[in-house]
């Protein structure tokens, strides 16, 4: 009885022993990259963007980062006139794909009293025609002297985008081309379309802006634009619902401080729109391979 007694407070002070060496230690290692996800206990934040392809990009980028901070991230696909009105409403957090002063200007003038401007995270954006390199013209001006070989239209994308707006409304009419048609489809339409006309060689002129991954694989210009009817050179800035700030003050951080280089952007959407990669896994490997990127955004 006197041995059974022994071997039962040996196992007892085993046993102790292994709980508290796992209860200093907190059983998982939280230092890996000083961006260990907490299991979102700080809330879930719902972002939207508009399918495009720099949208999408910045869109996974944010999630994983937040993911990592201690957030849950929910995401909605819309158009752009909804996404704006659903973070000024409050019914979505954010949104990382706010194209200023020219392209969504009337969204801006629209709703900006209602809505938080948290800044730039790309800084040379622009907006443009663009059309494949084997083109012999150089200038949308060009344009209306070659309709049968254009088949006198411009292939868009979404109508509530503001390249379509200010394509139909100022670009089209400053340059003859009023009775072209402007084609509607969604940004992975209009690059299909590019697609299938680029391999047979034909002429085709496509709403298009940098940056954006068709650039990779294609040989592609940006027609010329005397009369400068889509802008100069813009940024795309991060807006959020307003009190955002105070309520989720790590999140806005974190989107404050979010900013790319064209090569930096460009690489997270030709992983997903060249090599197939799926979203969620390309933003991750991209935040994984850049810790000195994201440790700037998270300070």
């Amino acid at each position: 009885m006197r041995v059974r007694n022994i071997v039962l407070a040996l196992t007892l002070v085993s046993v102790l022993l292994i709980c508290f060496m796992i209860g200093c230690t907190g059983g998982t290692d939280s230092t890996n990259s000083g961006t260990s996800s907490t299991g979102g206990d700080k809330g879930t934040i719902e972002l939207v963007y508009v399918q495009w392809a720099c949208a999408e990009a910045e869109t996974y980028v944010a999630e994983a980062v937040l993911e990592d901070i201690g957030y849950d991230v929910e995401k909605s696909v819309v158009e752009t006139g909804v996404m704006w009105e659903s973070v000024a409403k409050g019914d979505m957090d954010a949104f990382t794909t706010a194209w200023l002063p020219y392209s969504q200007q009337s969204y801006w003038e629209k709703y900006k009293d209602q809505v938080e401007d948290l800044g730039s995270l790309f800084d040379d954006a622009v907006l443009a025609i663009v059309a494949p390199s084997y083109v012999t013209i150089d200038s949308i001006a060009e344009m209306k002297d070659y309709e049968e070989e254009f088949n006198k239209q411009i292939v868009g994308i979404d109508p509530g985008a503001g390249i379509m707006q200010h394509t139909s409304e100022d670009t089209m009419p400053a340059y003859g081309l009023e009775d072209w048609t402007l084609v509607e489809s969604s940004g992975p339409a209009m690059v299909a379309e590019l697609d299938r006309a680029y391999n047979k060689g034909e002429w085709i002129a496509v709403t298009g802006w940098k940056p954006h991954y068709m650039f990779f694989p294609y040989d592609l210009k940006l027609l010329e634009d005397p009369q400068n009817t889509l802008g100069k050179a813009e940024e795309i800035r991060v807006i959020a619902r307003q009190g955002f700030s105070e309520d989720m003050p790590d999140a806005a951080n974190v989107l404050r401080n979010m900013f790319f280089t064209d090569a930096q952007l460009g690489e997270v959407m030709y992983n997903i729109n060249v090599e197939g990669i799926d979203p969620e896994e390309a933003a991750r490997n991209w935040v994984d391979e850049n810790p000195n990127v994201i440790d700037e955004w998270i300070v």
